[in-house]
Order: C-alpha cells, then sequence, then structure tokens
C-alpha cells in the first residue's frame, strides 16, 4: 500500500494549496486597490471602450487679483468670479452644470487661480458643498499669477498624479453661456479627440443680435459687421467637415476682411471651455523648456529677462497655437448658442437677463419669484427680503438676501446685492447695487442702456470707449448712502461715498 510520510504530506499540502490559490487568483476578475489598500473589481462589461472608464475632473480658471481689471469698481469687493448674477456667485451657475454630468459619482473640481485673500473662497466652498453633494470642490492658490497654462502645470501631480485623471475639464471662471459640458464630452468621446476646444459662432456674440437670424437661416453675405472682434478673441480655423481646427491664434492683429458661410471652414471664437486627455501635459513641459530655453538665451547676451517666466504659461499664446501642426486630434465643437465674458459692469446685466430668462424658458420655477401685479417676470428674489404692501418688481431683477424695498418703490433689470435699503417712492433701473447700499425717500437711480447703445459701445472698451460704455449704466459699490431725493444717472459711485446731491454722468471716487 502506498503511503506518504506525515512531514512528507506537509509538504504536499503545501504545494496543493499554493497552486490552487494561483489558479483562483488567475480567473479573479481584473482589480485595484484603492488608497486605503482596499481591494475592489472592474466591471468589464462596463468597460467596453476606453471612455467609459475614465474619470473627469475640473479645473475652473478664477483669474487673480491682477486680472479683471475692466470689472471695477464691482471687483473691488467681491472676487469677479463671485459676483452674484441671477442669485448666485457667478461660479455656482458653472459647477451646477457641473453637478448634472456625474449622475450619482462624484466629481472633483479645482478652482485655480492666485488671490492672497483665500476667506472669500473658503466661505464659497463651504456653501458649495452644502448644496452640490456630488462635487468635491478645492481651491488651489498659485504661488504667484501663472497664467492659464501655468497652474496647470504647476499643479500636474495634484490634478492628474493619482491616475484616475483620463480627461480634464478646463472652464475660464468668467464665461457666461448655457454651459453645454455634456455636449461638449460626447463629441470629445465620439471624435475620439485628444483635445477639444468650444468654438462660439461670431455672429451670434451681443453686439451681432442684428445677424443672429441670418446665421441661423444660413443666408449668406459677405462682409462680416465688426471684424475688429476678432482682435479681441482667440480665433479658430477649422474644417466643416470634420471640425478639425487647421489654425489657431489668440487676438489676431490682421483683420478678416471677408466672412463668407460658403466656405469649407468655420471661423470661430474661443469659447473657453476645453477638454484635454493626459498629452496637454506633453505640451505644457514642452512650452516651458521652451520658455527656459529663452531665458538663458537673455542671460547669456545680458539682456533682461524679467518679464520672461518659464513658469508662467498661456494656454493660448503658448499651447493651443502649437497644437494644429501637432500629431493629435485637435477639434472643435461649435455652439450657436448665447456667449458673452464677464469683463465690464454692463456684461454682469446682461449675465443677470440671460441666466433669468433661461430659468423661466426652462420653467425651473423655484429659484423665480411668482408672477403677479407686483412681480413682472423674471425676478429672482432671496426668501428674506421684506417687502411693503405696494410696489412694482421687474422684469430682470435678482434681489439679495436682508434687501428691505419701502412702499411704492419701482425696480427694473437691476442687480440689488445682499443688506440694501430702498426708501418709499424710489424708482431703481438698469443699475447694479452692491451690498450693504442705503437709498433714501423719492431717489432716482437710473441707467440707460439700451441693445442699441450697448451694440454701439462694446467695442469701444479701450481708452474713452471704457468710460463711455460703464456710463450706460449706475454701478452703487458697497456702503454707498444716497440721502433722499437724489437723483443718479448714468455714474459710477465707488465705495464708502455718500451723496447729498444729485449725480449725472460721472465717476464718484
Amino acid at each position: 500500500m502506498f503511503s506518504i510520510h506525515p512531514s512528507m504530506w506537509d509538504f504536499s499540502s503545501s504545494i496543493f494549496f499554493a497552486i490552487c490559490a494561483m489558479v483562483i487568483c488567475s480567473i479573479q476578475p481584473p482589480h485595484c486597490y484603492d488608497d486605503k489598500n482596499r481591494i475592489y473589481f472592474l466591471d468589464l462589461s462596463r468597460t467596453s471602450n476606453k471612455y467609459q472608464e475614465m474619470s473627469l475632473k475640473v479645473v475652473i480658471l478664477i483669474g487673480g487679483e491682477t486680472t479683471g481689471t475692466r470689472f471695477r469698481p464691482l471687483s473691488m469687493d467681491t472676487p469677479k468670479v463671485l459676483f452674484p448674477i441671477a442669485g448666485k456667485p457667478l461660479i455656482s451657475h458653472i459647477v451646477q452644470k457641473i453637478a448634472e454630468l456625474g449622475e450619482g459619482e462624484l466629481i472633483e473640481v479645482f478652482l485655480l487661480g492666485y488671490f492672497t485673500d483665500l476667506k472669500p473662497f473658503d466661505e464659497y466652498i463651504a456653501e458649495a458643498k452644502k448644496e452640490y453633494s456630488n462635487v468635491n470642490i478645492k481651491y488651489l492658490t498659485e504661488p504667484y499669477s501663472m497664467g492659464t497654462g501655468g497652474g496647470l502645470y504647476y499643479f500636474r501631480d495634484e490634478i492628474f498624479g493619482d491616475g484616475t485623471c483620463e480627461e480634464l475639464l478646463v472652464i475660464h471662471g468668467d464665461i457666461v453661456c448655457n454651459y453645454p459640458f455634456k455636449e461638449l464630452i460626447q463629441f470629445y468621446k465620439k471624435s475620439n479627440a485628444d483635445s477639444v476646444i468650444m468654438g462660439i459662432n461670431p455672429l451670434l456674440l451681443m453686439n451681432n443680435y442684428q445677424n443672429k437670424t441670418q446665421i441661423q437661416n444660413h443666408t449668406p453675405f459677405k462682409v462680416y459687421d465688426n471684424i475688429d472682434t476678432f482682435s479681441k478673441y482667440g480665433t479658430i480655423i477649422a474644417n466643416k467637415s470634420d471640425s478639425k481646427i487647421v489654425h489657431y491664434v489668440e487676438k489676431p492683429s490682421s483683420k478678416f476682411s471677408e466672412f463668407q458661410l460658403q466656405t469649407e471652414y468655420n471661423t470661430l471664437i474661443n469659447g473657453g471651455v476645453y477638454v484635454f486627455d493626459k498629452s496637454i501635459l506633453e505640451f505644457l513641459a514642452k512650452a516651458q523648456s521652451h520658455k527656459s530655453s529663452k531665458c538663458k538665451e537673455y542671460d547669456r547676451h545680458n539682456l533682461d529677462n524679467e518679464s520672461i517666466n518659464s513658469n508662467v504659461l498661456s494656454l493660448e499664446l503658448d499651447v493651443l497655437k502649437f497644437l494644429p501642426e501637432a500629431k493629435n486630434r485637435f477639434l472643435t465643437y461649435k455652439s450657436d448658442s448665447f456667449w458673452n465674458q464677464l469683463k465690464t459692469p454692463i456684461s454682469a446685466l446682461f449675465a443677470n437677463i440671460f441666466f433669468l430668462e433661461e430659468y423661466k424658458k426652462n420653467h425651473v420655477c423655484n429659484p423665480l419669484a411668482t408672477p403677479s401685479d407686483k412681480v413682472i417676470s423674471p425676478v429672482r428674489a432671496s426668501n428674506f427680503v421684506t417687502t411693503s404692501e405696494n410696489y412694482i418688481i421687474g422684469p430682470n431683477v435678482s434681489l439679495g438676501r436682508n434687501v428691505k424695498i419701502g412702499n411704492g418703490v419701482r425696480i427694473k433689470n437691476c442687480i440689488i446685492s445682499d443688506n440694501v435699503t430702498i426708501g418709499d417712492n424710489s424708482f431703481v433701473a438698469n443699475a447694479i447695487i452692491s451690498k450693504d447700499v442705503k437709498i433714501g425717500r423719492w431717489c432716482r437711480i437710473e441707467g440707460t442702456f439700451t441693445n442699441d447703445t450697448t451694440s454701439k459701445d462694446i467695442n469701444q472698451v479701450r481708452s474713452d470707449g471704457y468710460y463711455k460704455l460703464i456710463n450706460n449704466i449706475v454701478v452703487l459699490c458697497q456702503n454707498t448712502v444716497v440721502h433722499n431725493q437724489v437723483f443718479v444717472y448714468n455714474s459710477i459711485v465707488l465705495p464708502h461715498k455718500e451723496l447729498k446731491n444729485d449725480v449725472k454722468y460721472e465717476i464718484i471716487m
């Protein structure tokens, strides 16, 4: 009879169980370990292509203290991206659309910029986390202003380092549109692109409403009404057939003498929204290396290189213009919807009108006040507004918290911030009223902007044209006091001022 010594049995059984373990492991589904060394398995049935298993991360470029100067004086006490538009900070309109992408999954959002005072952003993030449970927001502070691309490369380990980020959505925080992030990402996936930029039809900019029906009806015309517009934005030349970008130039100095719809190319404006894969890091690294070489060249010739910092990178100037020549799929997603940038105070009123109309059009009733004989829709008011018996508010009005409205008050086309008091029988129109402002009785606060005046002035934001533009509205900055029976007409009033006399076409400093 065949027998095994006990010591041999122990050795044989060890080999047997080891082989069994190897076999079991070999048929185990693919798995990974998280940061706490816990195992989780991959569902191969849901990973038929590379995009279904991708993890989306989002970077919102929020600028810094040296940017957004044309938005002054409104940005003197509030960062531009946190300025209240249609009842909430501008950036919240962006985050809300991002949250809709999650479908129950956590989305990581980085606010990237250079602000020394972080308190406003800390407060915003704390509030946003309560409202958007599936969005994890984190602020990344640049050591100094690093440009639209420098911060991305500086924080590359934070953004890409954990290996979960396969697609990166980058958004300029001061743009106003319907934020078609879902459609943009779907286009990116379907077209198997490496990089996608949202392109805006220049004929639909707010100073060209007269061309809107022409472009939507595909009516051809030869000369673009305002060829100077391209010099203010990044310009994209892309094939109509496959959306491939063949040329990109940032704020071109040369003019486009003709704009023909029947050509084989689309001429679009950079919409400030991008989707990148990991290859963007290679281009950022090349851009930094190129700048570093330039610094060394300056040093070699004893030239001043203080203006050249290899860590300061511009996506538009140092990266995007080289992508059409690179061996990657650089495409544009064309948008024909409203688009604008929050550049000047008057653009805040346009943004306010746009978002309120979007709420109304999409039947988002909760944020809007119920129309009545006292409320002309759309109007957005917080739950902490105190009103009298007789007043008329609207259309296009946003009211912040702790706003007190007196008897006989009329308000239209305005942004009214927190803790504002408006006395009896006062009239406020085409105005932005910052927080803690007190307006007395029988006052008239009136701007006179219209679509016609704006279309003439909007492209003259340099030098004298800028002052002409901002003087189409009234801006009362923080802690302004307007005494009884004072008329403020097309004027800008800086913070902590007291108005006892009428003000017309002035900037009160």
